[in-house]
C-alpha cells in the first residue's frame, strides 16, 4: 500500500507571490515535487506553506470539534447543519465513519513539515547566501509545527503513526502501524528541547524574535511558543518539575505581560454592619481587552496565535456565525447558576469574561464579535479574528496546576499558597466577584479544592478557545485516573438529557473511550493500523 492510506496531501502549499509572511497571502496550491528548490527564498515560502496549512478549514475544525464539541461550553445549534452529527459526537455516540474522527487534515500540516526538513538542506548546499544558521531556524521551526500537530494528535487519539518522512510519491510505501502516544510525546520533548536556544546554549535553533513585525513574533514559533509547548506537554505528562520551569522562562522573560483591566475598589456596610469590599472593573479597560486580545489579535498577552486578515480569512467563523452557524454556547453551563454567577453582596460587580466576552445572546461572541458593549459583529467577508494557541494567562494557570499537584503529593503549603496567588491574579484582572472564590480560607488550602479551582477557572478563562477538552481529560486521567468525576460532571452538561448516564458509564467503564476511534477509510487502506479497542467492535 503506498502512502495514501494515511491520507497525506501531495499538495505543499509552499507558493507565495510575497516572502513577508505567512499571514499577508493566501497560498496557492504548490510546486510540483520535481522542482526543487533552489534558494533560500523559496524554503522561506515552503516553512510559510507549514504554518498556512494549520489555517485550512479542515484543520481549524480539529482544533475546534476535538477541543470543544466533547464539552460542555458548546452546544450543536438546534437549526444548524450538522446538528444530527454534531449531536451524536457531543453524546459520546462516535463512530469510525464520522468525518471527525478523521486526522487526515492534520497529517498534511506533518507532510509539509517533513518536506522542508528533507529538502531544506539540500538548498543550503547550492545557495551560499543560505547560512547554517538560517537553515537550522527553519527546520527548527518546521519542527516546531510539527510537534504542535502531533501534540493535538496524541490528546485526541493517544496512539498514532510517527512519521517523520516527506510523502512525496505514489511509488512511496507509506504503511505505517502505530507508535505509543508516551513514546510519541517523548520524542517531541526531545526534539523540541534539541531546538530551544535556552536549552542548547547555541545560536542554532528556533530565534528569539523575527524582529520588529508584531505578526511575525505572534505568527511564527519563537523560543517562548517552543517553552509554551513544551510546558503545555509536560503538564499532559504529570511532569509538573519541568512544566513549572518552562512557565516560569516564559513568565520572568519580560515579554509579554496581561492585558490590563483596572478596577474600582468600594467599601460598603450591610445592615449588620458588616463590611465588605466590591470591585467594580474599568469598562474602557474591559473593552479593549476583548479589542486587543480578540477583535483584533496579537495582544501583549499573546504569545503563539495563526494570523488570518484580508487575505486569507479564517475559516472557523462559519462554526459560530449568528445567522447560520453550527455551534453555539451552552449557557446552561456559562450562566449565572454555574460559571459566572453573579455577586451574592452586590449585582454589579460582575466577571468580566462573560456576557460581552466569551458569549453574547447565546453566542460565542469572543470568534464573531467586534464589540464587547454592542451588538456589533463581523461580516461574513471579514472574519479576520485570529486563533490563538497560547497566551500569558495559559502559562500562568499551567504553573499554578503544577504547583498544586506537586503540593499534593508532598503537603508542601508554600506551594499551594504560590499556586493559589497565581490564580488570584488571574481573576483579579477578570474582576471576578467573590461568589466564584472556591478557597474562602487562605489559611487551610485544600490542595483537591484548589485543583478543582485551577480547572473551573481555566474554563472561565479559555472557554471555546479549543481547550476544556483535554482539559478535563487531563484531571481525569491524572493519577491512574483518580479524577475520572471530573469527567462524569461534565457529561451531565454535554449530553443531552437522556444521555447523560450512558455517556458517563461510557467514560467509566472503559477510558479507552476517551480517545477517538480511527477513521475506517485509514484502516481499510493501512492494515498496519489497529482500531482503538473501544471501537474495535462497533
Amino acid at each position: 500500500m503506498k502512502h495514501k492510506l494515511i491520507i497525506f496531501s501531495v499538495i505543499l502549499l509552499l507558493g507565495f507571490s510575497s516572502c513577508n509572511d505567512y499571514l499577508q497571502l493566501e497560498p496557492i496550491d504548490g510546486v510540483t515535487v520535481t522542482k526543487f528548490w533552489k534558494n533560500k527564498e523559496e524554503v522561506h515560502d515552503a516553512l510559510m506553506g507549514c504554518y498556512a496549512s494549520m489555517m485550512a478549514t479542515g484543520v481549524m475544525e480539529d482544533f475546534i470539534i476535538w477541543g470543544e464539541l466533547r464539552g460542555d461550553l458548546v452546544k450543536p445549534r438546534v437549526s444548524g447543519a450538522n446538528l444530527s452529527v454534531m449531536s451524536q459526537f457531543q453524546n459520546g455516540d462516535i463512530s469510525s465513519t464520522m468525518a471527525y474522527c478523521s486526522w487526515a487534515d492534520v497529517y498534511t500540516v506533518i507532510n509539509n513539515c517533513n518536506t522542508v526538513l528533507s529538502f531544506a538542506k539540500e538548498t543550503q548546499k547550492i545557495d551560499e547566501s543560505f547560512t547554517l544558521q538560517l537553515l537550522s531556524q527553519y527546520e527548527a521551526e518546521a519542527k516546531a509545527v510539527r510537534a504542535l500537530m502531533y501534540f493535538y494528535l496524541v490528546r485526541t487519539f493517544r496512539d498514532v503513526p510517527l512519521v517523520l518522512e516527506a510523502s512525496l510519491s505514489d511509488n512511496q510505501d507509506y504503511r505505517v502501524a502505530k507508535s505509543n502516544g508516551n513514546e510519541i510525546l517523548d520524542f517531541l520533548i526531545t526534539d523540541l528541547r534539541s531546538i530551544d536556544r535556552i536549552e542548547n546554549a547555541s545560536i542554532f535553533g528556533i530565534p528569539f524574535n523575527h524582529g520588529v513585525n508584531v505578526k511575525e513574533n505572534k505568527g511564527r514559533f519563537t523560543v517562548w511558543s517552543v517553552k509554551a509547548l513544551l510546558a503545555d506537554i509536560y503538564l499532559w505528562k504529570e511532569d509538573y518539575e519541568n512544566s513549572i520551569k518552562q512557565c516560569d522562562q516564559i513568565i520572568n522573560s519580560g515579554q509579554f505581560t496581561l492585558v490590563p483591566v483596572g478596577n474600582t475598589e468600594v467599601e460598603f456596610m450591610d445592615l449588620f454592619g458588616n463590611v465588605s469590599t466590591v470591585y467594580y472593573p474599568n469598562e474602557g479597560d474591559a473593552d479593549n481587552m476583548f479589542l486587543s486580545m480578540y477583535a483584533n489579535g496579537n495582544s501583549v498577552e499573546s504569545i503563539l496565535e495563526l494570523q488570518f486578515g484580508t487575505d486569507f480569512q479564517n475559516p472557523f467563523y462559519n462554526l459560530f456565525n449568528p445567522t447560520n452557524g453550527q455551534l453555539v454556547a451552552n449557557m446552561e453551563m456559562l450562566s449565572s447558576d454555574n460559571l459566572f454567577p453573579q455577586s451574592a453582596m452586590d449585582r454589579s460587580w460582575y466577571d468580566i469574561r462573560g456576557e460581552g466576552v466569551d458569549f453574547k445572546q447565546g453566542y460565542v461572541w469572543k470568534w464573531i464579535g467586534l464589540s464587547r458593549s454592542t451588538y456589533t459583529y463581523r461580516a461574513v467577508g471579514a472574519s479576520f479574528s485570529n486563533w490563538i494557541f497560547y497566551r500569558l494567562a495559559d502559562i500562568m494557570l499551567m504553573k499554578a496546576e503544577a504547583l498544586c499537584q506537586l503540593a499534593k503529593k508532598s503537603g508542601n503549603v508554600d506551594q499551594l499558597t504560590q499556586s493559589l496567588a497565581i490564580v488570584k491574579e488571574i481573576r483579579s484582572r477578570a474582576c471576578a466577584p467573590e461568589s466564584t472564590n472556591e478557597i474562602l480560607d487562605e489559611n487551610n488550602i485544600g490542595a483537591n479544592e484548589l485543583e478543582r479551582f485551577i480547572l473551573t477557572e481555566r474554563a472561565r478563562e479559555f472557554a471555546h478557545e479549543g481547550k476544556r477538552w483535554f482539559d478535563v481529560l487531563r484531571h481525569a486521567k491524572r493519577d491512574n485516573y483518580a479524577g475520572i468525576a471530573y469527567m462524569e460532571e461534565m457529561a451531565s452538561y454535554a449530553a443531552n438529557i437522556d444521555k447523560v448516564v450512558s455517556l458517563q458509564n461510557k467514560w467509566k467503564g472503559d477510558y479507552n473511550s476517551h480517545y477517538l476511534p480511527i477513521a475506517e477509510s485509514e484502516l481499510r487502506t493501512n492494515k498496519l493500523l489497529t482500531q482503538n479497542p473501544f471501537y474495535d467492535s462497533k
